[in-house]
């Protein structure tokens, strides 16, 4: 068994997305801003493991959640099987955004170097918490992530 035997679903789920939305791989690449080949190789199956900003641009694009697209046969279970739990993708998006900032804010900073989920988990926990306030974010954000 795989570690992750759900990310088989995500070409299919994006194939079936587009499909039924009647869009094409360059206008589906254009309206997610991404590169054709880039959609072109989720499709296929070419990258089973693409970067999370690529997904969250999908997830918003065709509203529906980030679980649901990588582990579920969306297909199968019909029009009406995505449902968000947890935190919200544009919670999460924020979060990529604001990972992606102090990454060009903190050059040197080994922790904002890849983007790993548990630094994202991290700082859409924090971007909660915080109610708004950057800074209070970042602080918390700073704080936790020192621990690992």
């Amino acid at each position: 068994m795989t570690d992750h035997p759900g990310m088989n679903f995500l070409a299919k789920n994006l194939r079936y997305l587009a499909r039924n939305a009647d869009i094409k791989q360059a206008a589906l690449g254009e309206r997610l801003g991404v590169q054709q080949s880039t959609v072109q190789r989720i499709m296929s199956g070419a990258t089973e493991y693409p970067r999370l900003d690529s997904l969250l641009a999908i997830t918003s694009y065709f509203n529906c959640s980030l679980d649901d697209l990588v582990h579920r046969d969306m297909e199968a279970l019909g029009p009406s099987a995505s449902q968000s739990v947890g935190m919200s993708d544009a919670t999460m998006a924020q979060a990529v955004e604001l990972l992606h900032m102090l990454a060009e804010l903190r050059p040197d900073d080994r922790r904002f170097r890849r983007v790993s989920w548990r630094a994202i988990q991290v700082t859409a926990k924090a971007i909660s918490k915080a109610e708004g306030s950057q800074k209070e974010a970042v602080r918390m954000i700073l704080e936790e992530l020192t621990e690992e």
